[in-house]
């Protein structure tokens, strides 16, 4: 399968979202419309979407006018409400965590076999919305550039920057996550991307956002001294912090593992298989050399179907029904160091075929 791109060259946020939103107008429409009844197993009917759409409007424009502009280009060259792209930028807050299975290992530089530091991670999310995602290239006026991966319609999810500053997504939740709406985290993400000129200014500008629904943003940084990794658990209650073990190893999945979420973590009673998940892709790594780690070590970590729906890398249960048919819809790797964002479709074992819900394979 092709990864669809896009690449913007645009001098103003507004042109650069009406290009992107005319040229993947029909993948915008496409991804709106699962995420709408996405949004209905919830209890929320489209006439509600709408008004959280335009409360995450004013709060995006407030947050980063700019992002702002940039959203409402998108829903005039798609064609589509801006209520609804706003909701989409705000999914993650609208559907209240749901339930998500992404794991991220990254690596200081002083554990790699090239010196310099890498994260790798799986995205694992809804079947249905397998065709949603994309490459999204912006060349900002001054020479500024950012690769993101993201779902159509979403100004940004993951990816890297020509500052050398790399980000991957792991969902999580906690008690308090809800209203009132917070910074989007797809809005955030984007706005480090843009903005960050190092690990220590992302770090920063993540801890000082106020959330509303909560997720795990990994910083990789090409800094000196063999990089910079930290994992920022951003909820409600404020940012914890995971850095790497004595190795220079991080691995995180869909539970806080730091305080203050930690106190009130949901992820382990809905997805307990991501303590599992975590454990396994720590002692997988444990079992690779000292500096020895590279792209093919890592994922040779992330090729697990232990566990079924709950594995690392997962398969849709074909008997599932939707808003339970989980895949590891991408496969991501970060190399800050070389400005560069790889992309696999599908999860690291690179198949696409369904497995039983509760299969125990290797």
């Amino acid at each position: 399968m092709s990864i669809p791109a896009h690449h913007s060259i645009e001098s103003t946020p507004g042109d650069r979202g009406r290009g992107l939103g005319a040229a993947q107008a029909d993948r915008i429409a496409a991804t709106a419309d699962v995420y709408l009844r996405l949004f209905r197993l919830k209890g929320l009917e489209e006439g509600q979407v709408l008004e959280f759409g335009a409360e995450a409007l004013d709060r995006i424009g407030d947050f980063s006018p700019e992002l702002g502009d940039e959203i409402a280009g998108i829903a005039a060259g798609s064609g589509l409400a801006p209520e609804l792209i706003g909701a989409l930028n705000a999914r993650t807050e609208l559907l209240a965590a749901g339930r998500g299975e992404c794991s991220t290992i990254a690596c200081l530089g002083t554990a790699t076999s090239s010196g310099t530091p890498i994260g790798v991670q799986t995205w694992d999310w809804h079947d249905e919305l397998s065709d949603s995602w994309m490459r999204w290239t912006i060349d900002h006026p001054g020479g500024h550039r950012v690769e993101t991966m993201t779902e159509a319609g979403i100004v940004g999810k993951v990816g890297v920057s020509s500052e050398g500053v790399a980000i991957l997504l792991n969902i999580l939740g906690h008690r308090d996550d809800g209203p009132p709406l917070g910074v989007p985290v797809h809005v955030l993400n984007r706005h480090v991307l843009d903005r960050a000129g190092d690990g220590a200014e992302a770090l920063a500008m993540f801890s000082n956002a106020a959330m509303s629904a909560s997720s795990a943003v990994t910083v990789i940084a090409d800094d000196e001294d063999g990089g910079a990794v930290c994992t920022v658990e951003l909820s409600p209650a404020g940012p914890g912090f995971v850095t790497p073990d004595e190795r220079g190893v991080l691995v995180h999945t869909n539970h806080f593992v730091a305080e203050p979420g930690r106190l009130a973590d949901t992820m382990v009673r809905e997805a307990p298989d991501s303590v599992l998940r975590l454990d396994h892709a720590r002692r997988a790594m444990s079992r690779v050399a000292e500096g020895a780690i590279d792209e093919d070590a890592i994922l040779g970590a992330l090729r697990s179907h232990r566990g079924g729906w709950g594995a690392i890398c997962v398969h849709p249960d074909p008997a599932a029904e939707f808003g339970d048919r989980w895949r590891t819809l991408a496969t991501v790797i970060v190399d800050p160091a070389a400005r560069r964002m790889t992309l696999h479709s599908n999860g690291p074992c690179g198949g696409v075929h369904a497995v039983p819900l509760h299969a125990a394979s290797v």
